[in-house]
């Protein structure tokens, strides 16, 4: 399991709270060999990493906390998992903006650089002192995470973190021991691999995690990465976890849904032949038998899985017994990342009971109850899955003449794939749940509520384009919606405009470039794709300006005619001719049947789109803890 921060999961004493160590035996339960934490500081005096004086993370500082985490490793062990300490010397320049908006102290760097996060600050050049100091703090660490019976340390050099900023040139302009060629910028590192096998001994295992190259300008290089992993061999280490990127193009360490599987593994290849310690290859290999080729064709010796752990914590038991497809997918989609940011818990999109195992477990019900589902899109049968479980019995209605609802177009595009694997996961969890009575081609009325007399009805119908917005000309233009794009309902041509230029207009216009159409997006916010996760929006637009969609932001369509648009710009007006209009600017609630069903039946729930079109998350999320609630 690859280290994912869970703030929020954190004790204000910056100890693991019984959620996360919930959390952590979850996985472990799950048949996970090894689980490496989230990131644990050493030192939180250098680098104070508080909001409102309350520490955000597990900090390794003090032996008194021994028995909190020797809680966790425990109850790991009790499942045959082993389980290492992920330390970092701390963020530097990539400090998070909530923490330095309310820090009390400079934010600090190998040199002074302006904030990733915050341009117009700076952070201040660690003293030659400080850096000893905090060398120091590993070693003692290493004797707390020894003493609390951890198995090993995994060190975070990557991401653009404080221990990749001093082997980098580019954030590294240090005059002392600490800098100049690579020899000596690895000196801060090499120092604390050095601290740790003192204080822990030589023989205690050290994982050091980063980036073979960093993929921007001025930043490391293969030929620099594969030099830092002879060092780091020679100094002792026993294992490399190996990675690419950093903030500065955040869809490579945290690769979304628009990354290929194995995205990163040849950064675990190209530095295999140079090395004798085994390789840990990570991004994107929640796909059992992707992961058992690379192992088999010898590019790494051990996979990482991250966010799949996250989706399903039995990934690994489940693999080990051929049943890939009851395996939950990640999506890629990011949520369990947006939540940190915004300071909620550690959670999944698809899974709500991640980082909250026992509050959110399904018990069987106390009173056994008829349940109706009406619409089997993500969110109907996200209910209908639950309800089961709790032992209701449940009748699913849809209206068309399959489940899935809108997660047919959604996974249309390649680039979406995952999004098709959530939907036959889910279909084939109701496939197995015999008693659950699905009836397709079944538009639900009064009569029909009347006739089933349910105890509770879900009302999960969902969600349809919307077709009206005030630009004139509209009313009398041909045009389509995304969802039309998806399903071939448009003409021939080859120049496409889009009016719309969130996440579904962008990848509406990604879809139709790859299928050979010119593509103009016209958006009306400074960013496109603005309701997207910083990396899945920056690889998107990347992607996007690849295949050559033509972005125009801040942009009004003022009129539409059949066969051209519109559109002011800040550099005036411009008529653009054009085959094909989308209107992509959202989706409206199909819930008349609502009112019908409060009328009728006491407990009635509406859920996902039917509620408020949104994300796949929040109708996952409202079907289950309403039905475990039922």
């Amino acid at each position: 399991m690859a280290a994912m921060g869970i703030p929020g999961l954190t004790e204000h004493t910056a100890t693991f709270s019984d959620r996360a160590i919930d959390y952590y035996e979850r996985r472990a339960m799950g048949d996970t060999g090894l689980i490496i934490t989230g990131v644990c500081l050493v030192n939180s005096k250098i680098e104070p990493w508080e909001i409102d004086g309350v520490s955000h993370l597990v900090t390794m500082d003090g032996h008194w906390k021994v028995c909190n985490f020797i809680q966790l490793t425990e109850r790991v062990h009790d499942y045959g998992a082993k389980i290492f300490a992920q330390l970092t010397a701390g963020f530097g320049r990539v400090f998070p903006p909530n923490v330095i908006d309310g820090a009390e102290s400079e934010p600090i760097a190998p040199s002074p650089m302006p904030l990733f996060w915050r341009p117009n600050r700076m952070a201040r050049e660690l003293t030659t002192s400080e850096i000893d100091e905090l060398v120091g703090a590993f070693g003692n660490a290493a004797s707390i995470v020894k003493s609390s019976q951890f198995d090993g340390i995994e060190l975070h050099g990557h991401e653009g973190y404080l221990m990749d900023q001093f082997s980098t040139p580019l954030w590294n302009k240090r005059k002392d021991k600490y800098g100049g060629d690579l020899t000596a910028r690895m000196t801060f590192v090499l120092s604390i691999i050095k601290a740790i096998q003192e204080e822990a001994g030589p023989d205690f295992p050290i994982i050091y995690r980063y980036g073979v190259e960093h993929k921007i300008e001025g930043g490391r290089t293969a030929e620099e990465g594969i030099e830092i992993a002879k060092m780091l061999e020679e100094s002792g280490v026993a294992a490399l976890h190996v990675d690419a990127g950093c903030y500065d193009n955040w869809y490579w360490p945290h690769p979304p849904i628009y990354q290929p599987p194995a995205c990163m593994v040849d950064m675990a290849e190209m530095v295999k032949p140079y090395v004798k310690i085994p390789i840990i290859t990570v991004g994107r290999l929640g796909y059992p038998d992707l992961a058992n080729q690379i192992i088999g064709d010898g590019k790494a010796d051990f996979i990482a899985l991250g966010r799949p752990l996250l989706a399903d914590p039995d990934f690994v038991l489940k693999a080990r017994r051929g049943q890939d497809e009851d395996i939950r997918p990640c999506i890629g989609c990011h949520q369990c990342f947006i939540r940190l940011h915004h300071l909620q818990s550690m959670s999944c999109a698809v899974n709500p009971q991640c980082g909250d195992e026992k509050r959110l477990e399904i018990t069987p019900a106390h009173v056994k109850k008829k349940v109706m589902v009406v619409g089997g899109g993500i969110g109907g049968m996200e209910a209908a899955r639950v309800c089961y479980l709790r032992g209701h019995n449940v009748v699913l209605c849809e209206k068309s003449d399959r489940l899935g609802g809108l997660l047919h177009v959604a996974s249309e595009a390649d680039f979406k794939r995952d999004i098709g694997r959530l939907f036959s996961y889910q279909l084939n969890q109701l496939s197995k749940m015999r008693n659950i009575e699905v009836r397709l081609n079944t538009e639900v009325t009064q009569e029909i509520i009347r006739k089933e007399k349910p105890d509770t009805i879900f009302i999960a119908t969902g969600s349809k384009p919307l077709r009206k917005t005030d630009i004139e000309g509209l009313e009398r233009t041909p045009f389509v919606t995304p969802d039309e794009v998806y399903e071939g309902k448009i003409p021939a041509g080859s120049k496409a405009i889009i009016i719309g230029g969130g996440s579904v207009g962008c990848e509406t216009a990604l879809y139709l470039t790859q299928k050979n159409w010119s593509v103009v997006v016209a958006e009306m916010l400074p960013t496109a794709a603005a309701d997207l996760f910083r990396a899945n929006q920056e690889m998107l637009l990347n992607m996007m300006k690849e295949f050559g969609v033509e972005l125009l932001t801040q942009a009004t369509v003022r009129k539409i005619e059949p066969g051209k648009v519109f559109v002011r710009t800040a550099a005036g007006e411009r008529g653009l001719f054009s085959d094909l209009i989308v209107l992509a600017v959202g989706r409206q609630p199909v819930n008349q049947l609502a009112a019908i069903a409060k009328g009728l039946v006491d407990e009635v729930y509406v859920i996902g789109d039917s509620l408020s079109p949104r994300k796949i998350k929040d109708a996952m999320w409202e079907a289950f803890k309403l039905a475990r609630l039922v």
